[in-house]
Order: C-alpha cells, then structure tokens, then sequence
C-alpha cells in the first residue's frame, strides 16, 4: 500500500516537472511574446480623434452655410460667437479669409456651449481660394498657438494647433491632411498625421433629416514615445442631429501601436443601435470590453 502511494507520488512529481521544463525550454526566440494593454492609451487616442473631427463639424457648419453672412442662420455656431471677415471676395485672386471667435477660455465651464452640446473657445482662421462647392477647391484651417482653440465639454478642454488642408474631391468627397498637428489636454500631449476621406451623405427626406458624414483612412498618432497608426476599416459615421453630432455613431478602426504587436480593433457601435453616445468596445487578441472615450 505505502509502495504504491509512493509510486503515485513520483508519477505526479514526474509529470510536474514534465511540464515545468516545457514551459522553461519550449519557447524561443521566434515564439510571439504578447504584450499587454490596459485599453487607456486607445482610449485616449479615440478621445483626441473625436475632438479632431468635431473641429470639422464646426468649419463645415460655417464654410457651407448658405447664409455665410448671416451668423444668426447657422446651426451649429453659438450666438456669441463673432465671425470676422478678413477678405470678402475671391476676384482679388488671393481667396477669403474667415476668422471665427470663440472668445477667452475662462473659468468653468471653459469657453461658449454651442449647438452641438460642445463647448469651444478661442480662435479658428479659415482660408478659402475658391467656392467651397466647386472641384479641387481648397480650404486651409489655421489653429495658431498665439489665440489658442480648445475644444471639449466645459471640463476637460483640449488645445489644438497646427493647420489642417481640405481639398474638395467631388460634390460630396472632401480629402482632409494635416502633418504634425498637435492636440494637448490634462493627460495627453500628442502630435497627429491624417489622410482622410469625408464623404457627405444627404437625406431624401423632408421630415425626419438623417443627414451624416462617413469617414474612411488613416491616422497617425505619437506621444514621442510611443505611436499608434489608425486606420478606419468600417467607416465612421456621425450624425448631423445637435443630439447626435459630438459623437461617432457607428464605425471601426484597426490600433496598430509601436509598443506592442496586439491585434487590437475598436467598435463605435458595439451593440449595432447607432447610439448618439461615447460607449465603444475594444477587442485585444479576441478579448472584447467595453468602455467610453
């Protein structure tokens, strides 16, 4: 009886460090060594690409106004804000220069709330050398560190400077560049690249407007650190609504960080509803959660 005992008990000793030296020996060099993430850099990101495309809601709210003269006919523009208009006329052959006011930063909430529930201060030169309607024109937005334009939710303001150059591709195509913009908040100071596609999407109906934007391409974001590459593999959309506009409704992007060789994907519509909302899912190596940017 006490052999047999002792022979079981070898046998479970033998087996463990069977196993032991598998797990000491079995791997090498070419074996993938997956480095964790604990989704907050991702989240970050997203935060500062939502920013970055609520900015163009803002100038496209202006640019393509039929009443541009008009700032009380806008939509998305506050009351208080002041456009200043630079120069007038496209016939002197060196475009329109439009300068839109937002005023001090102040205490909180920080800056003027506008009609899509952000709230936005500072200053924002656009620069336009023909209609903005027709083929190949080009629009350059200035955001210069001299009158500094934040955007956010009254709170947690984020600074963006540099220029962004939107040449228009067709009737409702838009290419949107930048090259080292920067965007700056409490938690993060990163530079952004972009190469992206806006496509304009008109409702046919007169009652119920679902006018939105799809964007598609590619971002590129760095802290100097670490860099992560973007790229939009399920277009995003956003809402033209005041309810629905601050947010992206549906869409996905493929995260592809300098730091790890995790196979990450970010879902704008997790639960396939188009909710006007922040909630997003982070899928890491098909570990899925759920969160909010």
């Amino acid at each position: 009886m006490c052999k047999s005992i002792n022979l079981k008990r070898l046998s479970y000793k033998s087996i463990f460090i069977f196993i032991s030296l598998l797990f000491v020996f079995g791997c090498n060099n070419n074996d993938v060594i997956e480095i964790r993430d604990d989704h907050k850099s991702t989240e970050t990101c997203i935060s500062l690409v939502s920013e970055f495309l609520s900015t163009f809601d803002i100038v496209k709210d202006v640019i393509t106004s039929e009443q541009i003269f008009n700032p009380e006919h806008l939509s998305v523009l506050p009351v208080y804000a002041e456009i200043v208009y630079e120069d007038t006329t496209f016939t002197d052959g060196d475009g329109m220069d439009i300068l839109i006011k937002f005023g001090e930063l102040g205490s909180t909430p920080h800056g003027l709330l506008c009609r899509d529930n952000k709230y936005r201060s500072g200053s924002i030169l656009l620069s336009l050398d023909q209609d903005y309607f027709l083929n190949n024109s080009t629009l350059k937005i200035t955001l210069s560190a001299e009158d500094p334009f934040y955007s956010g939710n009254g709170e947690d303001m984020t600074q963006l400077i540099g220029g962004m150059n939107f040449q228009r591709l067709g009737t409702d195509h838009v290419n949107v560049k930048c090259n080292e913009f920067k965007l700056v908040n409490s938690y993060a100071d990163m530079s952004m690249n972009t190469d992206l596609d806006i496509i304009e999407i008109k409702s046919n109906s007169s009652i119920n407007s679902s006018d939105h934007i799809c964007v598609g391409g590619n971002i590129e974001l760095s802290d100097g650190n670490e860099s992560a590459i973007f790229t939009i593999i399920s277009p995003l959309q956003k809402q033209s609504d005041y309810d629905c506009l601050r947010f992206i409704s549906n869409g996905q992007i493929r995260v592809d960080k300098s730091s790890t060789i995790s196979e990450i994907v970010v879902d704008f519509d997790p639960h396939q509803d188009l909710g006007c909302d922040q909630l997003i899912s982070i899928t890491t190596n098909g570990k899925r959660i759920f969160t909010h940017y």
